[in-house]
């Protein structure tokens, strides 16, 4: 099995803690997957030339995940500034993100030639290389695109044809819709509530399943990535949902417990 994330490596700061972590949607994915015993793990995307790369590369090589399309460039690495609440929520304010490099970086003809070769790519759906991304994407492979929990309905209804699971955050009004979508798509959904576990949409049918109960919530950053990336491993290889969602809520319920997207 070979996997891409790409391109969301970053570095979340703690502004109230001072102190500073990788992470960003594909790193944090990736990482997951290395937990999650694949061997060929990679990441594509830029990087700039600041201490906060170097904090990245040496991540990415304790790991040993390939970086060799980590490309450094003059633009600051991307950062995040993230507040955590007194129950271990997670919340940003108007100017935390910081795109940086990763607002800069397109994927090269080479990067594209290397996406081939993989069995699964993961990306989330604020990468400005999406919907060329889409377009250029390889029907065997298996794509799972993060919409997070700011973009519309709309937005993932426009692209889902070329989409094979679809994440997002999402809220119990949104059900309805998302049904709809998935049923007239025939591509799964999969929206993540937080403590209250997670709902699949797939073939006209809903699966349900509760989050895992931790001992104390310390930090919320990160569960939903490491969700998707056990649930994905987990699909590739039996094509149970069920199963797919509880060794998704087993990654989540892990990183709960320590400070930033990667232990």
């Amino acid at each position: 099995m070979k996997i891409t994330a790409l391109s969301s490596c970053c570095v979340d700061l703690y502004p109230e803690l001072n102190e500073v972590y990788v992470g960003g949607n594909s790193l944090n994915f990736a990482t997951q997957c290395k937990l999650s015993g694949i061997a060929n793990v990679s990441v594509i995307g830029a990087l700039g030339n600041d201490k906060y790369a170097d904090l990245i590369e040496n991540h990415l090589d304790k790991r040993e995940i390939d970086r060799s399309r980590l490309y450094r460039v003059d633009s600051p690495t991307a950062s995040n500034k993230i507040f955590i609440d007194k129950y271990g929520d997670r919340y940003f304010k108007a100017d935390s993100w910081q795109g940086g490099a990763f607002d800069r970086f397109r994927l090269s003809e080479s990067d594209f030639s290397q996406l081939e070769s993989q069995d699964i790519v993961a990306m989330p759906a604020g990468d400005p290389n999406l919907d060329l991304f889409l377009k250029r994407r390889k029907k065997e492979q298996l794509v799972v695109i993060d919409f997070l929990d700011y973009h519309p309905i709309e937005f993932i209804e426009n692209r889902i044809n070329d989409i094979d699971i679809s994440f997002l955050s999402a809220k119990e009004e949104m059900f309805d819709d998302l049904k709809v979508v998935a049923d007239k798509s025939g591509k799964m959904i999969v929206a993540t509530l937080g403590a209250r576990g997670s709902v699949a949409f797939y073939k006209e049918k809903c699966y349900r399943m509760d989050a895992l109960q931790v001992e104390e919530v310390v930090d919320t950053t990160g569960c939903g990535d490491a969700y998707q990336a056990a649930f994905v491993i987990e699909w590739y290889k039996s094509k149970n949902i069920k199963q797919a969602m509880y060794k998704g809520s087993c990654a989540a319920a892990k990183v709960l417990l320590f400070k930033g997207g990667v232990e």
